[in-house]
């Protein structure tokens, strides 16, 4: 996972990509409707509290509990009830008490702390691949535009004890949704569950509260950014339909602010998208 792209319909923001400055967007504004709403599927819901009544917690049940809650105290912390059980006979004993035998109410705390959670953060979403022909049609202007390889993300988000905030992730695909269950796993999937459909994308994403990030007013609306280090802009991967005056434009962006990031090219020939080196596209 160590080199990604970032497919780009304009170079507007290209200054700004090279020189460190990355965009995290909120939630709400994603091109996916099915995650503005956070779900729960009360099947999926009964099953999960069903199974940690009859089995107990495990040791790996434990430890994203644990994750869970130190995502709780950073983003929701008003929703927080209780206190993670510090036992998993002391988890086992809470999840069997008469508290959470209102699957109503719970559903209700459930879909408002989803809420709540997922309006503090902001995603900076990558593909894995710069060779997908729909990513360069639907995000990069039918190849007019362009994509950018970032290299070495791992080492700027390291991760924390939330095991959800601050590190790349790559998004895991699903046919079905079932959403926030008791499941202590099941609030990964506010972050990094998408449907089968999408899987096209082979996206990676760093998820980071909007808090750390800086916000700007662009066009009415707020607009929050992140500083990493100029050398993470490895490379510029011009589409094959980008015009000639776009390229010499963006050539002269990175003389000047970012003069160690590599310029190619990708090609469309027999059914693939591959790279060709500046000198060869422009022959």
């Amino acid at each position: 996972m160590s080199t990604l792209y970032k497919f780009i319909a304009s170079p507007d923001a290209l200054k700004f990509l090279l020189n460190g400055i990355v965009k995290f967007t909120p939630i709400s504004e994603l091109n996916d409707p099915s995650e503005l709403v956070p779900s729960m599927d009360r099947e999926a819901v009964l099953d999960s509290l069903n199974r940690l009544r009859a089995d107990g917690y495990s040791d790996n049940d434990m430890a994203h509990l644990r994750q869970h809650g130190h995502l709780f105290q950073i983003l929701a912390p008003k929703h927080q009830a209780i206190d993670v059980p510090a036992t998993k006979a002391d988890a086992t004993r809470l999840i069997r008490s008469p508290f959470y035998d209102s699957i109503s109410t719970l559903e209700h705390r459930l879909i408002a702390t989803a809420k709540e959670m997922s309006s503090k953060v902001g995603l900076f979403c990558l593909s894995e691949r710069f060779d997908s022909l729909p990513m360069w049609a639907h995000y990069a202007a039918n190849a007019a535009g362009l994509a950018v390889e970032f290299k070495d993300l791992e080492q700027v988000f390291r991760g924390d004890e939330t095991g959800v905030l601050r590190q790349p992730t790559a998004i895991n695909y699903q046919r079905e949704s079932y959403g926030v269950t008791f499941d202590p796993q099941s609030h990964r999937s506010l972050f990094f569950a998408k449907f089968q459909d999408w899987s096209y994308e082979q996206e990676v994403r760093v998820v980071l509260p909007l808090s750390e990030c800086e916000e700007h007013e662009f066009s009415g609306k707020a607009l929050y950014t992140y500083q990493i280090p100029k050398l993470c802009v490895a490379r510029l991967i011009f589409g094959w339909n980008m015009s000639k005056e776009s390229k010499l434009a963006i050539q002269k962006l990175v003389e000047d602010n970012n003069p160690s990031v590599v310029i190619s090219h990708a090609r469309f020939s027999r059914g693939a998208v591959n790279l060709v080196p500046m000198l060869e596209a422009a022959a």
